[in-house]
């Protein structure tokens, strides 16, 4: 069952508030839901976000239900480095049935696990855009797809397209995915489900789990969708400045290490025939001084 609507601000702010406590528990955050806020149209100081995700809806007027894994959840945040609080503005898009005529933009439902994962991203983006605390290259928690989607993006009855917002719109469908990002738990989660924190390997992209809009059918089973199991919780060591660690294994071949310990070895013995040779030679003028003076004498 879905955990919460986009609308339902109390759980948003929940949860927000425990997981910026984790990581600023001196500071003071807010988070607001406003349906007024507009990409890339920020006030001064502020900064953005956008995520793509996963989420359900049903219509209010045919009771249809869909699933979607682009809907659009846009942040505008700012922070008072003064008064050491900072403010987030949240806007989730909505979508409307394709089978009625005329039909109201719907809410999106997510779950209770993908709420903590949309909002443990926005954290991390907070860290990076607001402290400067943050890494190089960041991953996104994806957020978990319950059904099989198939088909294209219904640009025609989602509300970020329509507007000219949704920038799923121009991606190609058939591209793969990137790799999905290594997790760690950070915390312990709002609804006992756990968080984890992405593993800051590469650049963080806005634009993953695109694959299309599907239609939930009434009583239709559900497969839950395969998922990494996160490995387990490593201590941080280097600088926050750069997370990224590599190990780099470099083993010389052994079928090139023969030859050169030959040729040293011919290399070795060469020198000591000269050398006996040489030594040779000045014992036999030695003694052909020696046997020559006493003859003479």
């Amino acid at each position: 069952m879905p955990a919460a609507k986009s609308q339902d601000a109390k759980v948003w702010q929940k949860v927000f508030q425990e997981l910026i406590h984790e990581v600023k528990p001196w500071h003071q955050w807010t988070l607001t839901l406003d349906n007024s806020l507009i990409p890339n149209t920020l006030q001064p100081e502020w900064a953005q976000y956008q995520q793509w995700v996963f989420a359900r809806f049903t219509c209010s007027w045919c009771s249809r239900s869909w699933a979607s894994a682009h809907v659009q959840v846009l942040c505008h945040m700012h922070w008072s480095k003064r008064d050491s609080a900072g403010q987030v503005k949240m806007r989730v898009f909505a979508q409307r049935c394709r089978k009625c005529s005329d039909p109201p933009f719907e809410v999106p439902e997510f779950t209770e696990e993908n709420v903590s994962r949309i909002l443990n991203n926005l954290v991390f983006r907070i860290l990076k855009k607001c402290y400067g605390e943050g890494f190089k290259s960041m991953e996104e928690i994806p957020t978990i797809k319950d059904i099989s989607l198939k088909g294209p993006h219904d640009t025609n009855n989602c509300e970020a397209c329509l507007q000219g917002f949704c920038a799923q719109c121009e991606l190609d469908l058939d591209k793969p995915s990137p790799t999905s990002p290594s997790l760690f738990t950070i915390s312990t989660p709002t609804f006992g489900v756990p968080i984890y924190k992405p593993s800051f390997t590469r650049s963080s992209t806005c634009e993953d789990a695109v694959t299309g809009d599907t239609e939930v059918k009434k009583g239709e089973v559900v497969h839950s969708p395969w998922f990494p199991e996160p490995p387990r919780a490593k201590s941080p060591r280097a600088s926050t400045n750069d997370q990224e660690e590599s190990i780099v294994e470099v083993s010389a071949p052994l079928e090139d290490s023969h030859p050169h310990s030959a040729q040293n070895r011919r290399h070795c013995n060469f020198r000591i025939c000269c050398c006996s040779i040489i030594l040779i030679l000045i014992i036999v003028v030695v003694v052909v001084a020696v046997v020559a003076a006493k003859i003479t004498i």
